[in-house]
């Protein structure tokens, strides 16, 4: 099952200590890029997240953000009851009038905020399992928009297919159509003129036409390039390049076809070819 590039995922839990939350989502990239947000303090974890993320996740720029809210006990900032003693007997005798509330915002007295969170007792262990949750939680949502894409690149395929079938059911009449036109063309030149027509001379340009606009190898190819796309829509795994290169090829043998045929039903033909190609293209740009 193929799966969409873009997507979104959540998780959090709660402990009596502290609560966890991660939000994760991804956006296109041919590569894989990650840039994880970790509250200040616990840069330590980020090397045990970003491995989470390679398993699950091949291509596609990874945005992971961590919140950790303290409760409880753990909530409490903590007061350095030294340093504020030491500050009120230094104020007493430059002011004394000043309250515990000015002491407290003196540098030193209540401790950093990170320092509440290094406490917390398997505080990573806690974050990865979250992490680990919301990367799940965000490849069903890959998994469910990859099938809505699987399932309009099936439909794109079948009207390839169709028109493709149709080229291949014009091509004998383009040679017979050209022998008949040439024919025609020049039996009106030769009204009037005691010139007859040279039956050898008709049948040499006639074989040389169709040799330079035969498309038997061009349509087999592009068939089997078809047949490889569908394929890969119901493979498990990654698709995402070789939907990429496959598509490259099928537009490729399109303009031969084209090129070649000198034909105006079967030019229409390629043109609504390339033009679902290109859709395949843009839809494989979205896939993993």
């Amino acid at each position: 099952m193929i799966r969409s590039m873009t997507g979104y995922g959540a998780a959090e839990r709660t402990t009596d200590q502290v609560r966890v939350a991660a939000e994760v989502r991804t956006v296109n990239n041919r590569y894989f890029k990650a840039t994880i947000r970790l509250p200040d303090g616990l840069g330590a974890v980020e090397p045990r997240i970003e491995p989470i993320l390679r398993r699950a996740i091949t291509r596609g720029t990874v945005y992971v953000g961590v919140t950790v809210e303290p409760r409880g006990a753990a909530a409490r900032v903590p007061i350095n009851a030294e340093v504020l003693q030491a500050y009120r007997r230094d104020l007493e005798t430059i002011a004394p009038g000043a309250t515990d509330d000015a002491l407290l915002a003196l540098p030193g007295v209540v401790g950093e905020e990170e320092g509440r969170l290094t406490g917390i007792p398997d505080l990573a262990d806690l974050i990865q399992a979250v992490v680990t949750e919301a990367v799940e939680n965000l490849n069903r949502m890959r998994e469910t928009e990859g099938k809505a894409t699987a399932d309009d690149m099936a439909a794109i395929v079948d009207d390839i297919e169709r028109r493709v079938a149709a080229v291949e059911a014009r091509a004998p009449d383009v040679v017979r159509d050209y022998r008949d036109r040439l024919q025609e063309r020049v039996q009106t030149m030769l009204d009037g003129v005691e010139v007859t027509l040279d039956d050898q001379t008709l049948v040499r340009e006639v074989a040389f036409f169709a040799e330079r606009s035969d498309i038997n190898e061009e349509l087999a190819r592009l068939a089997s390039h078809v047949q490889q796309f569908r394929g890969l829509l119901g493979e498990p795994g990654l698709a995402g390049r070789r939907f990429e290169f496959i598509s490259q090829e099928m537009v490729r043998e399109a303009n031969t076809i084209g090129s070649k045929a000198n034909d105006p039903e079967i030019s229409r033909e390629v043109v609504e070819i390339k033009v679902g190609v290109d859709r395949l293209r843009e839809q494989a740009q979205n896939v993993e």
